[in-house]
C-alpha cells in the first residue's frame, strides 16, 4: 500500500530531514562546550542564550505577518540562506565575541518559521493531515541517530574546537543546498503583489504584542493554569538545555567524546517511545500523562546531583527521554482541548511568546548559578519540576469537554 502525499510535502520533509541532520552534527557535542573554548563563562553562554530567545520572540511575530503579507516561498528560500551562512561566524570566531553575531544573524532569520508551518498545512490534504503531521514529526528525527557519531569522530579526530568547527563548517554547506532546493523547487501557496514596508512591520509588531493582552482574556480559567504551569516548566528548560553538556564533562566525568553518546541514547528513545506514547496518552487522558511524565523525570533529576559515572549518566538520560516524549504530546493535546477555536491561534501564540521570554530570563540566571556551583542550576530546576509536579496534582484537571 503506497502512502500518497503531495510531491511539495515531500520536499518539506527533505529540508526538513537535512535541516535536523546538521543540527544535530553540533548539538550532539553541545554548542556550550564550543562557546566555553572560546572563552565564554558559564554566564555568558546563558546571556548569549537570553539574548537568540529574545530575538526569536521578534522573529516569530515578524515572520507571521511577513508569511500572511508576502506569501510563503521566498521567505522560506532565503531566509534559509541566512541561517546557514550564520554558521560561518561560529566556524571563523577567534572567541565568543564574533559569536554574538551569528546568534543575533541566525535567530532574525528564523523569521520564516510562520511561514513553513504554513506552507506544510497547506500542502496536506485535509483527509490525510494526520498521516502528514505524523510524518513529520517522525522523519526529521531520524538523522538523529547517526548525526551524533560524525559529531563524535570530527571531534576525536581533530579535538574539540576544530571538530567543532568543521561540523558548523558542514552546516553551512548543507544548509546552502537545503536553500537552494527550496529556491529552485518550493511552490508558492499563497500569491500576493505586496511589498514589504519597514512602517507596516513596526505597526504589525506592536499590534501582536498587545494582541496578547487580548489572548489571555479569551483564555479559559483551566487554561490559564496550565499557561502558568507552562512558564515555571520554561524556565527549567534552559538549564538543562544549555549546561547539561557541561555539567556531564565537568562533575560527572565523561569525556566530550563521549556525551555525543548521550545524543544518540536520547535520540534513539525518543524516536521508539515517541508514537507509543503519544496514543498512551489519548487513552489514559491528558492530566494522567503529565503526571506520570513528572514522576518519571523528578527522580533522574534528583540523582543528577550525585552521578558520577557514563552508566548512570546514560540511564538518566534514558528517563529523561521518555519523560519528555509522554509530556510533549500531553501538553500539545491539553493545549488544544482547552483552547476555543475562535481564538487558538492568538493563545497558541501567546503561550509561546511567554515561554520564550521565561526561558530567555532563565538562561541568564541559569549561567550565573553555573559559574558559582555547577549544580545549582539543576538544584534550581529540580526546585522547579517540584512545584510544577504540584501544579499538575492539585489544580489541572482532566477537561470534561474538548474544544475542536
Amino acid at each position: 500500500y503506497a502512502i500518497w502525499l503531495p510531491p511539495s510535502l515531500y520536499l518539506l520533509f527533505c529540508h526538513s530531514f537535512l535541516e535536523m541532520a546538521i543540527i544535530m552534527v553540533f548539538f550532539s557535542i553541545g554548542g556550550a562546550l564550543f562557546m566555553r573554548e572560546l572563552g565564554a563563562s558559564a554566564f555568558i553562554i546563558g546571556l548569549l542564550n537570553a539574548l537568540g530567545q529574545g530575538l526569536l520572540l521578534l522573529s516569530r511575530v515578524v515572520g507571521g505577518y511577513m508569511a500572511d503579507k508576502y506569501g510563503r516561498r521566498d521567505i522560506i528560500a532565503w531566509m534559509t540562506f541566512g541561517v546557514a551562512f550564520s554558521y560561518l561566524f561560529y566556524v571563523f570566531a577567534p572567541d565568543w565575541r564574533l559569536l554574538i553575531a551569528g546568534v543575533v544573524m541566525h535567530n532574525i532569520c528564523l523569521l520564516y518559521q510562520p511561514a513553513l508551518s504554513a506552507i506544510t498545512a497547506e500542502s496536506i490534504p485535509p483527509e490525510r493531515r494526520g498521516l502528514g503531521y505524523a510524518l513529520a514529526n517522525v522523519i526529521p528525527s531520524v538523522p538523529a541517530l547517526f548525526a551524533p557519531l560524525l559529531a563524535r569522530e570530527l571531534v576525536r579526530s581533530f579535538g574539540l574546537v576544530n571538530g567543532m568547527r568543521l561540523a558548523y563548517l558542514l552546516v553551512v554547506i548543507c544548509g546552502t543546498l537545503a536553500a537552494d532546493v527550496r529556491l529552485i523547487y518550493l511552490k508558492e501557496t499563497l500569491s500576493t503583489k505586496a511589498r514589504i514596508r519597514a512602517r507596516e512591520l513596526l505597526s504589525e509588531v506592536k499590534r501582536s504584542f498587545a494582541e496578547m493582552k487580548t489572548a489571555w482574556a479569551l483564555m479559559p480559567k483551566q487554561l490559564k493554569i496550565v499557561t502558568l504551569m507552562l512558564l515555571i516548566s520554561a524556565l527549567e528548560e534552559p538549564m538543562f538545555h544549555l549546561f547539561l553538556s557541561l555539567y556531564a564533562i565537568d562533575v560527572v566525568g565523561i569525556t566530550e567524546v563521549d556525551w555525543a553518546l548521550m545524543a544518540i541514547i536520547w535520540s534513539s528513545v525518543s524516536l521508539l517511545a515517541g508514537i507509543p506514547l503519544g496514543r498512551a496518552v489519548d487513552i489514559m487522558g491528558r492530566r494522567k500523562a503529565l503526571i506520570i511524565a513528572y514522576a518519571i523525570w523528578l527522580p533522574p533529576s534528583l540523582y543528577l546531583l550525585f552521578c558520577h559515572s557514563f552508566l548512570e549518566m546514560a540511564i538518566i538520560m534514558v528517563f529523561f527521554s521518555i519523560g519528555g516524549a509522554l509530556f510533549s504530546p500531553a501538553i500539545q493535546a491539553l493545549e488544544a482541548d482547552l483552547s476555543p477555536k475562535e481564538a487558538r491561534g492568538r493563545i497558541m501564540s501567546l503561550i509561546g511568546n511567554l515561554n520564550l521570554i521565561a526561558a530567555s530570563a532563565s538562561a541568564a540566571v541559569a549561567g550565573a548559578l553555573y559559574d558559582m556551583e555547577p549544580r545549582f542550576p539543576f538544584i534550581a530546576a529540580l526546585g522547579l519540576g517540584i512545584v510544577t509536579f504540584s501544579i499538575i496534582l492539585f489544580f489541572i484537571r482532566e477537561p470534561r469537554e474538548r474544544y475542536e
